[in-house]
């Protein structure tokens, strides 16, 4: 499931392979009533607006023990990667409970690079939540743009 998918499939988040180019990934059209001057929180320094963009996947494998490590990969996207992703998991064996799974954050909303990937890992207390069980994955990109790979270790 995804909010938008003008540009590319969710389902390209999960491939083994790097992305070839931004074809190979997912990319969401620019929001109509996104403003010509996006305003910046004072706080988080990251876009102050309510428009973003979401895609929901499944893991191949249940992270029983948790996520270990997590890498979020706009390569490939320079101009049109999102401002800053947030990524949640839930526990959801039954995928028809995912209507009313819990989600709870494992990276937080976080400022992204250009044709970066982009790591987070337990050891390094980066990730929140890290040790509870996960099925599947919410990205949200803020406000839009695309993302090559979503890498979950567990």
């Amino acid at each position: 499931a995804c909010s938008n998918k003008h540009y590319g499939e969710p389902w390209r988040l999960l491939q083994k392979n790097l992305g070839v180019d931004m074809g190979d990934g997912w990319e969401t059209a620019r929001h109509p009533s996104r403003p010509s001057v996006l305003i910046k929180n004072p706080e988080t320094h990251l876009i102050d607006s309510p428009l973003m963009d979401w895609a929901i996947l499944k893991l191949g494998k249940i992270a029983e023990k948790g996520v270990a490590r997590i890498i979020l990969d706009t390569k490939h996207f320079r101009g049109n990667y999102p401002e800053s992703v947030m990524l949640e998991g839930c526990y959801a064996p039954a995928t028809s409970a995912i209507d009313d799974a819990e989600w709870f954050p494992l990276v937080p909303r976080t400022r992204m690079s250009p044709d970066s990937e982009h790591v987070f890992e337990r050891r390094k207390e980066q990730l929140q939540h890290s040790t509870r069980a996960v099925t599947h994955v919410r990205l949200s990109t803020y406000p839009d743009g695309g993302v090559s790979r979503v890498r979950i270790y567990g």
